[in-house]
């Protein structure tokens, strides 16, 4: 079942960021590892392997979503779209594999930064 956020995760990053993200992704011959281990650091991203292969964090150092940017929306639920995001842009780099993606801390919830914790089975 898809998330209620889901499609609007989607019509969010489907024009500029999913392909930016794929165009890393393919930059690094597919290796997740070396895109968060380096590649995804910079122009206000920064990604962290923690297990070689399964486990992954990625952060933003402020909160990107135009919605929340607008002043449209405040409510700390709204971090679910960008989790969304997350697993649609992986879901679209590796179709055939599998990915949790879990919020760590946003700034909508009162953190510096959003970070959010990915893992492949």
């Amino acid at each position: 079942m898809k998330d209620k956020y889901y499609e609007q995760a989607v019509t969010c990053v489907k024009d500029r960021v999913l392909p930016a993200q794929m165009e890393l992704y393919r930059a690094c011959n597919g290796d997740l590892d070396r895109v968060y281990g380096g590649a995804m650091n910079g122009n206000g991203y920064f990604g962290k392997v923690i297990e070689p292969g399964h486990k992954y964090e990625l952060g933003y150092e402020k909160c990107t979503c135009p919605k929340v940017l607008s002043g449209k929306v405040t409510d700390p639920e709204q971090c679910e779209c960008s989790r969304q995001s997350i697993l649609f842009i992986l879901s679209c780099m590796e179709p055939d594999s599998k990915f949790e993606v879990e919020i760590l801390e946003t700034i909508l919830r009162g953190a510096e930064h959003c970070r959010f914790q990915i893992r492949k089975d």
